[in-house]
């Protein structure tokens, strides 16, 4: 499930936030400070922030900031949660390159909804998505015109990446399924070579991987448009 980091120096807002976060599946960290948020961004990569716009030291909006200059975070959904007496307003959170503010007290409703739509919006709006195209029948693979030589293992763990676009799939999810694996057996590193390969021949750039991307310690996913075909039949 997603991962989201609440940043907020309250105590009682973090327990009310992730309580309510938590009835919704996802999984919460939580950090009292800018300090502490960095902290955890260079062990972790979150789905979404919700950052107070008032921290102590370093405020929110500062903190957002060094967020959007980090290649792993720059595009991160950042929602900024703030009481009435802030001495900020929204278009100085924008401008910072928050997503949306909410104002405390908020529906525990509203959060969450807002939550959906905006983890939607970064997974499914990417600005330029490469066509994956998938003929099974003769372990072909083009991306977007140009046609991919690949080994039958890197074929096939495309295949399964590529079942359910946008959807993160665990290491030993891959080696189960993939590899056909029992559960708990098999090696991290099988996985993370042949993910290596596959970038090598998919990607423009496989050091900013763009079609299949990782988050640390969770899984990969495919971020592209999948088109599965027959092969044509000759005359």
């Amino acid at each position: 499930m997603y991962e989201i980091l609440v940043v907020d120096d309250d105590a009682q807002t973090l327990d009310m936030v992730e309580l309510v976060l938590k009835r919704e599946g996802y999984t919460v960290m939580r950090a009292y400070s800018a300090t502490e948020a960095m902290a955890i961004v260079e062990v972790t990569t979150p789905d979404l922030f919700i950052i107070d716009a008032v921290l102590p030291e370093t405020d929110g909006l500062s903190l957002c900031r060094r967020l959007r200059t980090h290649t792993r975070t720059s595009n991160i959904p950042i929602i900024f949660v703030t009481g009435r007496d802030s001495p900020y307003n929204v278009a100085e959170a924008l401008n910072a390159g928050g997503d949306d503010y909410i104002r405390k007290p908020f529906a525990p409703r509203e959060l969450t909804a807002r939550i959906r739509a905006l983890i939607r919006r970064s997974f499914y709006l990417d600005g330029d998505v490469s066509t994956v195209r998938i003929i099974p029948s003769s372990y072909r693979v083009f991306v977007n015109d140009r046609e991919i030589n690949l080994t039958r293992v890197e074929f096939e763990l495309l295949k399964f990446l590529c079942v359910s676009p946008y959807r993160l799939h665990s290491t030993d999810d891959l080696l189960e399924n993939v590899w056909q694996y029992p559960n708990g057996v098999g090696d991290a590193a099988l996985v993370r070579n042949h993910i290596h390969n596959l970038r090598r021949k998919l990607e423009t750039d496989p050091e900013r991987p763009a079609l299949i991307q990782s988050r640390h310690g969770r899984g990969y996913v495919v971020k592209a448009h999948i088109q599965v075909e027959d092969e044509p039949v000759r005359a």
